[in-house]
């Protein structure tokens, strides 16, 4: 009972790390983008 609670938990754990690395990746490319625009405008 409870190792199938862990691991279901692991991965929910899992997919959790995956969605906010990805979030991460994006947050930082549409900054990236946002600062090529600005020079881009100047």
């Amino acid at each position: 009972m409870s190792k199938t609670l862990s691991v279901e938990n692991h991965e929910r754990i899992s997919k959790d790390l995956k969605k906010l690395k990805f979030k991460r990746i994006v947050a930082q490319v549409s900054q990236t983008d946002r600062f090529a625009l600005y020079l881009r405008i100047r």
